[in-house]
């Protein structure tokens, strides 16, 4: 609630004690007085001027009102009386922040009164008191999460801002990585072969030079050139072995940034873990493993409300299996839509199965036949 909205719940209320005050002077029989008409343009005045100015001229103005119903109290209308409470409890929220003095004040009244206006006046300054009360914890509660949520806002933008930054570092990083990757890739194959076909070269001009004069020297000249070309070809072939990272770590990588990505985005917390030789698994199943934990991923995050999940990947003797466990609410019949269906289909393009279990959370598992994996191997 906004201090304005505050306000205009204080006014409506004014308004309403105000109407109960007309109501009840005209049912006494009281005939239309210019002063009844003068009090109700006055207090109208002064409630709703002080409103519109400064913390100090709203005292004056709430001084004044008061001073105004008790003028009108004695001189016009004894149960103007009841209009009071709320101007005091203005004027004690004005000078003090515990309730118990705002209290204080508001019934100080009943010391004064005459005891037929103690009733009327307790009653209109208890109902008085709670609901302005109320109003006041209730704007505290909301300028407290006004400001959480100001505060939390900032704290997301400060995130978002060192978050850029530190893509942005990590691009620059990758960027001199590879440049520096480059310059040793080009190091090693200047030391590495370059020499080896300089020399290849410098044999082989020779024995074009002793060609005719000498051809046993010659003979002798190429074959050292053709050995030293095969031992640089050869130094090619593993200069881009080593270059060329093995197959699981591919997959594996893959998987962990994957899994990384989704719990960034995601209030949950994702551990992967793997045994076995990861050597035996081909690029097409690391493919099947990855769609089919992202579906399971994308299930659990809809309909699990779970906090963790653990992805196992574990290569067994006739087996490879991934499975895709969470410790949400699970499903004791499950009950298999578009996403469970995809992912049997595409196990079994390669003789694999899914098994769903919905038990002490929600599993699913994905088995691929190593006799599959060793033909997909051999294809390749």
């Amino acid at each position: 609630m906004k201090h304005n909205q505050l306000e205009l719940w204080i006014i409506s209320l004014k308004v309403m004690m105000l109407l109960y005050a007309v109501v009840s002077y005209f049912m006494s029989g009281a005939v239309v007085s210019p002063w009844m008409t003068l009090f109700i343009l006055i207090y109208v005045s002064l409630n709703i001027s002080f409103h519109l100015i400064g913390r100090y001229l709203k005292l004056v103005m709430i001084a004044c009102s008061i001073a105004v119903l008790v003028v009108f109290h004695y001189a016009l209308y004894p149960l103007l009386v009841v209009l009071i409470p709320v101007n005091l409890y203005e004027l004690a929220a004005q000078l003090f922040r515990n309730h118990w003095l705002r209290a204080a004040i508001v019934f100080i009244p009943l010391v004064v009164l005459p005891n037929e206006w103690l009733l009327d006046y307790g009653l209109f300054a208890a109902l008085g008191f709670v609901f302005l009360t109320m109003l006041n914890i209730y704007e505290s509660k909301v300028q407290y999460l006004s400001d959480e949520t100001d505060r939390m806002r900032n704290d997301i933008h400060q995130l978002t801002v060192r978050l850029a930054q530190n893509e942005e570092f990590m691009r620059q990083a990758e960027h001199a990585y590879k440049l520096e990757e480059r310059n040793r890739l080009s190091q090693e194959v200047h030391d590495q072969i370059g020499h080896s076909m300089t020399g290849a070269l410098i044999q082989m001009e020779a024995a074009k030079r002793l060609m005719d004069n000498d051809p046993a020297k010659t003979a002798e000249l190429l074959q050292n050139a053709i050995h030293i070309s095969k031992e640089g070809i050869e130094r090619i072939r593993l200069v881009l072995k080593n270059m060329k990272p093995l197959t699981e770590q591919l997959g594996l990588r893959r998987m962990k940034r994957l899994t990384e990505q989704f719990s960034a985005t995601q209030p949950i917390r994702i551990f992967l873990t793997h045994e076995g030789n990861l050597d035996r698994i081909a690029p097409i199943h690391w493919k099947i493993f990855e769609e089919n934990m992202m579906e399971s991923l994308t299930n659990t995050m809809k309909y699990a409300q779970a906090s963790v999940v653990t992805v196992h990947i574990q290569v067994l003797n006739t087996m490879i299996k991934c499975m895709v466990s969470d410790n949400g609410n699970g499903e004791r019949q499950v009950i298999k839509g578009m996403g469970i269906i995809g992912m049997e289909e595409r196990a079994s393009t390669i003789g694999g199965t899914v098994i769903v279990d919905g038990s002490g959370g929600f599993s699913v598992t994905t088995l691929i036949p190593y006799k599959k994996c060793e033909e997909s191997h051999g294809e390749g």
